[in-house]
């Protein structure tokens, strides 16, 4: 998971969203069945897509999955129908005696910046993991019930990882068991952050057979572009010349595997990272974006 910078999802909007996405609340807002409102006004959100691969890359900001013969959904981060605070329970709370189920925060279907773009693997209820309408709270107790801006939701603070928060994207770890998206953290050291990673892990399907193995390529070549610049560093001048061709291609391949648009780049940072004081990776340094 690459860190998706928040301020910039307001330049992928739409021609006109701003005045269409007003009506298009006052309508929700105005309605009796919700629901049904959202399903006659359609996924308006759709045209995000295209804005959002131009910005991001054509991949899950979940999972770093790219897009391949399928279709991508924009996601709510917290979601505009019900909310779930574990797989199988729904968010409740008690008014007047009466239980009440959260309604889903309908009054953020049309804020950008709520939006994250995901590959059905992640967002989608399947093998006990897909997000969907999965969003719970570290405290219950924080959990926002009635209309109100996005930045009047910072109490809550989600279990779920999300790319948009520079800190929980670096919670991941690569390098334990390559292929696998692990903590950083292990339960003894902090328990909270391990559980996070564990519970993101399993609700955004990063660690299915499928994702595992593809991150695992692109470790892999990762590995044996590196193994083969260090070693080629260190034979004569006249047989490094002979090899100059297989070091360009290994360095291009470095560079575009650590792209932040790429698939699963942050498991290829996670590998090159380390090695970026190493003088057979200076040509390159500049080139190379290592950021999370």
């Amino acid at each position: 998971m690459r860190h998706i910078d928040i301020n910039l999802i307001d330049a992928c909007k739409p021609v006109n969203w701003d005045v269409d996405a007003r009506q298009w609340l006052t309508e929700v807002r105005n309605a009796q069945d919700k629901s049904a409102e959202f399903t006659r006004l359609g996924s308006k959100w759709s045209p995000f897509k295209d804005n959002f691969i131009n910005q991001f890359g054509d991949k899950c900001w979940y999972s770093e999955v790219p897009r391949i013969n399928t279709d991508f959904n924009v996601d709510h981060f917290r979601p505009k129908g019900a909310v779930k605070k574990a797989k199988k329970t729904y968010a409740m709370r008690v008014v007047g005696g009466q239980s009440q189920k959260h309604s889903g925060y309908w009054w953020l279907a049309f804020e950008p910046k709520n939006y994250r773009y995901s590959c059905q693997y992640a967002n989608q209820p399947r093998d006990n993991g897909g997000k969907h309408d999965y969003f719970p709270l570290q405290d219950e107790s924080t959990r926002v019930w009635s209309q109100c801006s996005l930045t009047n939701h910072n109490a809550e603070v989600p279990v779920l990882i999300d790319p948009c928060v520079l800190a929980d994207v670096q919670l991941f770890s690569f390098e334990k068991s390559p292929g696998m998206a692990h903590s950083r953290f292990d339960q003894a050291t902090d328990k909270t952050k391990y559980e996070r990673v564990r519970t993101s892990a399993k609700c955004y399907n990063l660690n299915h057979k499928t994702v595992k193995g593809k991150r695992l390529e692109v470790i892999t070549s990762v590995q044996q572009d590196l193994k083969l610049l260090e070693s080629i560093h260190g034979l004569p001048q006249a047989s490094k010349q002979a090899m100059q061709v297989h070091v360009n291609n290994a360095e291009n391949r470095l560079v575009d595997a650590c792209d932040r648009k790429s698939p699963f780049s942050a498991a290829a940072v996670a590998f090159v990272k380390p090695k970026k004081v190493e003088p057979w990776l200076a040509n390159i340094l500049n080139r190379l974006d290592l950021s999370d």
